[in-house]
């Protein structure tokens, strides 16, 4: 049996009571977050400009664009939601890219017109969290490497593995569903700290849901699209880097999620958290602020985004710019939505500030380079001589599930998230609705009800 028939057969036969209850958990709290991410990426442009966009395709109204309440057929639903829920760049990430972005919203949008329940879509969202996370496991971030976005590359097949799921395809549907996202895999790191970025995860839940769709209607793909010699992981991925095995043989032994996703508690790109917990630990410790800092050096990966932009001159380029996010911090001892905004990019504290920050790329053959697990230290030099020193590993990153932020705190970012577009009664509402989706029976009546502007 190939790699690609065996995935198939794992999403068919796995069942929700087959999952361990701490994926349960955290698949629950990560796609509660995201709702509110969602909500509030509503807000951003690339909102406006996707919502338009959706509203002047039609289609028929089948599902529910969050936030404005605009009903579009499934695809333009999943691809509006799927590009709100990445415009701030504060949904999860962990596994291969941003998992929930890639799969959640593709997965509410067709829970609408199929009568789905709050736990068969956690149990599809499960499913097709670890179908992404084991590719990625397996191929060792090489992709990166290719300038590819995870999200968008493995999040295709991701994706179109939870919507077949949802969908209650046979194995032979499912197996031409992973064919059909095979042949949609794209999606370039060039593009980060643009727009395209968002509409990264938009088109792969687009993708998600017409792969799945099509295959249900009967369409025709290759039905080795993982291990072909012309398919997905030596074709994108890259010959002699993949294991596939490794893909394929372990799926759900052992679950990966309850381990991989991390919360995000700063609306950046995930590769500036561990620093910025760093910093904030080390200005707690020994309350300092911007004004008493002489110089901040920062080291980072091989592998790092957040050195694309050293002198960013607007807030979505920010959102990948150490130097702009230890400026942030420092001045302000937090970040926040707030803190990506082009007016305070232009500040001039800010960009003074961004002057005292030194940042270096570690080649390929230093230490630590490509170990995302151990972390690399930020130094600060302040101007009376004292040095400090601190290193946040990937695992003890706030959110993650070594450090778990913890569902109060999460619920706190949800309201303030959901509170940028609906009252507070409302914000209860969706709370109350949303904090358990296991116990949801009514999924398509809560979206039209607690997640639109009233």
């Amino acid at each position: 049996m190939g790699a690609t028939e065996t995935i198939s057969k794992w999403i068919v036969n796995t069942s929700y009571e087959d999952i361990p209850p701490d994926a349960i958990r955290v698949a629950n709290e990560s796609c509660f977050d995201l709702l509110g991410v969602i909500l509030a990426g509503s807000t951003e442009p690339v909102g406006d400009i996707i919502r338009q966009y959706v509203a002047d395709l039609g289609g028929s109204p089948e599902a529910t664009v969050l936030a404005s309440g605009q009903r579009s057929s499934q695809q333009n639903a999943a691809l509006a939601n799927g590009t709100m829920g990445h415009a701030l760049d504060y949904d999860d990430f962990g596994g291969f890219g941003h998992p929930t972005v890639a799969i959640f919203p593709a997965l509410l949008a067709l829970a609408e017109t199929t009568g789905a329940t709050g736990k068969d879509l956690i149990e599809a969202y499960v499913l097709g969290c670890e179908i992404g996370m084991a590719i990625q496991h397996a191929t060792k971030y090489n992709q990166m490497e290719k300038g590819f976005h995870s999200t968008a590359v493995i999040g295709r097949l991701a994706s179109a593995a939870a919507c077949a799921k949802l969908l209650k395809l046979d194995e032979r549907q499912t197996t031409t569903a992973l064919g059909i996202a095979g042949s949609m895999s794209s999606g370039l790191i060039h593009n980060f700290g643009t727009m395209t970025k968002p509409l990264h995860a938009g088109m792969t839940c687009r993708d998600g849901v017409m792969a799945a769709q099509l295959a249900q209607r009967g369409l025709t793909s290759g039905d080795q699209v993982i291990e072909h010699p012309f398919g997905f992981a030596n074709t994108v991925i890259g010959p002699g880097i993949y294991d596939l095995n490794e893909m394929a043989e372990n799926l759900g032994n052992p679950y990966r999620i309850q381990d991989a996703l991390i919360i995000k508690k700063y609306p950046c790109c995930g590769g500036n958290h561990a620093m910025l917990d760093s910093l904030f630990s080390l200005m707690r410790e020994h309350n300092f602020t911007y004004e008493d800092v002489a110089n901040a050096e920062v080291d980072q990966s091989y592998y790092s985004v957040v050195m694309l932009y050293q002198e960013p001159e607007d807030s979505l380029k920010g959102k990948f710019s150490a130097k702009y996010n230890v400026a942030a911090a420092l001045i302000d001892g937090e970040i926040g939505i707030e803190s990506f905004r082009d007016q305070k990019i232009a500040d001039g504290t800010v960009q003074e500030t961004m002057g005292k920050v030194r940042t270096r790329v570690l080649a390929k053959s230093e230490e630590g380079s490509t170990d995302f697990l151990k972390g690399l230290p930020i130094k600060i030099t302040l101007k009376d001589g004292r040095v400090f020193e601190h290193t946040t590993g990937r695992h003890d990153i706030i959110g993650g599930q070594v450090n778990p932020w913890g569902f109060e705190n999460i619920a706190k970012k949800f309201r303030v998230n959901a509170g940028m577009v609906m009252p507070e009664s409302d914000v209860d509402s969706a709370v109350n609705a949303w904090s358990d989706i296991p116990q949801m029976t009514d999924v398509s009546g809560e979206v039209r009800r607690t997640l639109v502007k009233k």
